[in-house]
């Protein structure tokens, strides 16, 4: 290689040069190539600008293949971590597109769970709600409601299911208001009821569509979506069968605590019962008669039926609460009966503020001064005052009646009837069904008579009695009340 010449620094050709052109041509000296080909020789002069410019262009075409290349390589880098992330994203839409679509079948699942448990429900309220109407007619009919026993025991088992802690205290409003109380509130529950099914049906469509939309979506894979759905209905499956052992758990024992308190409850009222029962036996027992004979036949005047079903398919499978609750029934029908038959018995005095002129039995006649049979007593009031009926029935005879005078007699049923003599006047006629304290007319001195008073007899099955012993068996009857 042959690089010419080497020049001084004070060759007059530097002079013309400016301090750039002097370092490059530092730098790059002028070179002169000579070639050999075969025998021919050629000589390729290499300047000092055509060096600089080659070297320049050489440095932009590595620093540019440097710069692509790392640019490159960092795209590279961006994308996969862009297909990461693309991947990971479809996983977890994927979990939760599964998640709605189970979400959707419990939703309405649920939702039908829901229709059938209030539907069931209603049925229990309204079945419930008729036959306390259906009890509570069957009571009013035995007597008056502010005075009848039974009444207030019926007020006190009502209020016994909202406070069992105050089941023996004190009275409760009728049991109409209480019904319709019950409807209110059995409003109020249907309304949040058809909101709840409101914005569980929106729900439901909101994820139907969601499900059927990216169902369809090549994004989604169909087989990977169901096997996440199996394994997520399997873990839900498991917690909820540990959230029901727990649930069941719970209301094992709310079940058994209710229990033991209906039991309790059973057993208090029929505690009261016996002991309003007790009491009126003892009461009515007094006027001599055979009171379940009374009852019986009372039972029989009404309209009774129903198919038969032996006690022992019915009790096959009744535990205490059961058996509680069977001879609650029996001692409220007893107490029932025996609140029926008091407002049938003569139990009242046929007027008020009397006194015992003439007792029953053996007495001196008062016109022939002999010794001689009296089947009634003799009460002396006012005159003209109300002769009132001593108890429940039918009027069979109304008008007058040789020494009775003016005379009423009454047909309580149970071979029981009354007669009120020596009236000055009747205000009923036969036919008339009366109750106790009718007004049947006025007392006078009507007939063998000595003066005003009203002639009271008891009779049953034809047979007189002592008026005095149901005088003083509803003294201490109604005192009870």
């Amino acid at each position: 290689m042959f690089t010419g010449k080497q020049h001084s620094k004070f060759d007059p050709q530097d002079r013309g040069l400016n301090r750039f052109q002097k370092l490059l041509q530092r730098f790059f000296p002028e070179k002169q190539l000579i070639v050999r080909s075969g025998e021919r020789m050629r000589t390729l002069r290499l300047s000092t600008n055509r060096q600089a410019v080659l070297v320049t262009v050489s440095l932009a075409i590595g620093t540019w293949t440097l710069f692509s290349s790392g640019l490159a390589m960092n795209h590279s880098e961006r994308i996969n971590a862009k297909n990461t992330e693309i991947k990971d994203a479809r996983v977890g839409y994927e979990q939760l597109l599964a998640q709605v679509s189970i979400y959707k079948e419990r939703v309405a699942d649920l939702t039908k769970d829901l229709e059938k448990n209030y539907q069931h429900s209603l049925s229990l309220v309204d079945r419930e709600a008729e036959l306390l109407r259906n009890k509570t007619s069957e009571l009013a009919k035995t007597g008056d409601k502010k005075g009848s026993l039974v009444s207030k025991l019926r007020s006190r088992a009502k209020d016994a299911l909202v406070d069992p802690a105050g089941a023996l205290s004190g009275d409760t409003a009728d049991v109409e208001l209480v019904l319709s109380k019950t409807k209110l509130d059995r409003g109020h529950a249907d309304d949040e009821r058809k909101n709840l099914l409101t914005e569980l049906a929106d729900l439901e469509d909101s994820m139907v569509n969601v499900v059927g939309h990216h169902q369809k979506t090549p994004f989604i894979a169909t087989d990977s979506l169901e096997l996440r759905q199996v394994v997520l209905e399997r873990d839900m499956a498991l917690s909820e069968r540990s959230n029901l052992s727990q649930k069941v758990s719970t209301l094992e024992n709310q079940i058994r605590e209710m229990e033991s308190n209906q039991l309790l409850l059973y057993h208090r009222f029929s505690e009261v019962t016996e002991t309003k029962i007790a009491d009126l036996e003892a009461s009515l027992s007094i006027t001599g008669l055979d009171i379940d004979l009374l009852a019986k036949r009372q039972a029989r005047g009404g309209g009774q039926g129903g198919p038969f079903i032996a006690l022992d398919k019915v009790a096959q499978n009744s535990g205490p609460l059961q058996e509680s609750l069977n001879q609650l029934n029996a001692n409220v029908d007893r107490l029932t009966d025996l609140q029926s038959l008091i407002t049938r018995l003569p139990l009242d005095a046929p007027v008020k503020d009397f006194g015992i002129n003439s007792g029953f039995g053996v007495r001196v006649d008062p016109f022939t001064g002999r010794p001689a049979q009296h089947l009634g007593l003799d009460l002396g009031a006012t005159y003209k005052s109300s002769v009132l009926s001593t108890g429940e029935g039918k009027v069979v005879h109304a008008g007058w009646d040789g020494a009775y005078g003016r005379m009423v007699e009454i047909d309580h049923g149970m071979g029981l009837s009354t007669r009120y003599g020596h009236m000055a006047r009747i205000n009923v006629k036969v036919g008339d069904k009366v109750v106790r304290g009718t007004v049947l007319g006025q007392l006078g001195c009507s007939g063998r008579c000595s003066g005003p008073h009203v002639h009271y007899e008891v009779m049953t099955n034809g047979k007189h009695v002592n008026p005095m012993k149901f005088l003083k068996a509803g003294r201490d009857v109604f005192k009870k009340q």
